[in-house]
């Protein structure tokens, strides 16, 4: 029953990686690390998931690029080895807030130019306005993130 729970959380995390236009393959990937705890190497995961190792080896170098995973070694051993990042989850807010950001930029300088009178420049401010929320909003929940998961640390280490 087990593996069945995993197989299905690994395929449905990819569906969803490739709902938000990342490769389906890399979300089966960060699943996989997510689901089994340690590193583990590109012909572990190219075995279990059933791909390429060259597939492996493409959406672990963007994952990893992203920070949602890190690349380790071990001693004596040449090959890489890859695991979900500590932080991967403060990672995932960062780079939401990056894109927000972004947009916001470019509806703000647009709306900035724009003259009242013309037709879109509702539409573009209200544009700039939705991404100011949500920027705020991510910034709240960001904070809140890094709290819930200080305090989470701080239980760990008294309890220790």
């Amino acid at each position: 029953m087990d593996a069945k729970i995993r197989d299905e959380f690994i395929e449905k995390v990819g569906l969803a990686a490739e709902a938000e236009g990342l490769p389906r393959i890399a979300g089966r990937i960060y699943a996989y690390l997510v689901y089994h705890e340690g590193p583990h190497s590109l012909e572990e995961l190219a075995e279990q998931l059933q791909i390429s190792r060259a597939s492996a080896s493409t959406n672990t170098r963007l994952l990893a690029r992203d920070g949602i995973i890190t690349r380790t070694s071990a001693a004596g051993d040449r090959r890489d080895y890859y695991q979900v990042a500590e932080n991967h989850w403060e990672q995932m807010f960062e780079q939401a807030l990056r894109r927000v950001i972004e947009f916001h930029r470019v509806f703000a300088e647009a709306a900035a130019r724009l003259p009242e009178n013309e037709s879109a420049a509702r539409r573009v401010r209200n544009g700039e306005r939705f991404y100011a929320t949500l920027i705020e909003d991510l910034e709240a929940r960001l904070a809140r993130w890094r709290e819930c998961m200080h305090e989470n640390s701080d239980a760990v280490n008294a309890a220790r």
